[in-house]
């Protein structure tokens, strides 16, 4: 666009100057080059304000006639200081200098090389997530389940299952809290939110013998099921640990920024006795800002961390083990 201006300033610059020496000369050819000039000066300037290259490569097109139409501004002055009535070949001229069309066509690749922006978008997108996690904040129940969740270990061969324990576990011993067991009904659960394909917490899916309302949540997204290590360990765990409102053992820690460490106090919450994961790849996500097909994982737990009044019993102080890095 600035070379556009540049151009429609140099011509209207040029009609002044041929206007200026025709009246010195006072020939009666140049009029009638004149009158040629004016139109192609006037029609150059239109063209350029109207060109959007980023959108649209083949408004490349008026860019070419704008910078043609402006080169035969030098061949008028040539026509002017000519001692010999030779007007006659200047118009000749003219129509030679509109065709070197192609030299001018480098111009607009020029522009139309500015596609790299979706390059920055999609780098944009691949980073989201990391920002994006969100985590249910419980209240004590009324009542206690009678029933225990339905229980398996990690088969040997289901290395999700046994990424999600280890994930925790390692992090929890961290914090003097047993080890999880692997609940299929919490994976259950789990599994029937992630396929709705919508981010969003509901812990109103019953699944086997907890119920509706009585385990907690973490969700998030963006993180294949194969590194479900890199979801726990480093973004839940690790970029979360030093957000923890500090000294450990308040019951009520300042929920200011419970966003930045909700995840975390879930994890090593000391009651807490299972959890079950699912992951689900979905064609789009419900509530995410993306075109891309994006994996969503929601992990629940039992009994539920995040209790009101219940921190100081349930997230205590790390051991300060060795950070471990999935």
């Amino acid at each position: 666009m600035r070379y556009t201006l540049l151009l429609a300033a140099l011509a209207a610059g040029c009609v002044n100057a041929v206007e200026k020496d025709v009246y010195v000369t006072d020939w009666t050819t140049v009029t009638v080059t004149t009158t040629v000039t004016a139109p192609a000066v006037t029609e150059t300037v239109q063209p350029p304000q109207v060109q959007i290259q980023q959108a649209q490569p083949t408004s490349a097109a008026p860019a070419v006639q704008s910078v043609v139409a402006s080169e035969p501004a030098p061949a008028v002055q040539e026509i002017v200081t000519s001692s010999a009535p030779a007007p006659a070949p200047a118009p000749v001229e003219t129509q030679a200098a509109q065709e070197p069309a192609p030299a001018p066509v480098q111009e607009p690749a020029v522009v139309t090389t500015e596609a790299p922006v979706p390059v920055e978008t999609v780098a944009a997108m691949s980073t989201s997530w990391s920002s994006a996690w969100t985590s249910t904040l419980s209240v004590a129940p009324a009542s206690a389940p009678t029933e225990a969740p339905s229980t398996a270990g990690a088969p040997a061969g289901n290395s999700y299952q046994s990424a999600v324990l280890y994930n925790h576990n390692i992090h929890r011993s961290n914090h003097s809290a047993s080890s999880v067991d692997w609940s299929a009904d919490l994976e259950a659960s789990a599994k029937v939110l992630a396929s709705r394909c919508v981010y969003e917490h509901d812990v109103s899916i019953p699944g086997g013998s907890i119920g509706a309302g009585d385990y907690g949540q973490n969700i998030g997204y963006g993180v294949e099921a194969g590194d479900i290590g890199v979801m726990i360990t480093n973004l839940m765990y690790n970029d979360e640990i030093n957000y923890f409102p500090t000294p450990y053992g308040s019951a009520d820690p300042d929920m200011g920024m419970f966003d930045k460490w909700g995840h975390f106090s879930q994890i090593v919450w000391k009651e807490t006795t299972h959890v079950g994961c699912a992951t689900v790849t979905c064609p789009s996500l419900g509530n995410v800002d993306s075109s891309m097909a994006l994996p969503f994982t929601v992990c629940n737990y039992y009994p539920p961390g995040n209790v009101q009044s219940q921190y100081g019993d349930n997230v205590l102080a790390p051991l300060r083990q060795q950070t471990y890095v999935a």
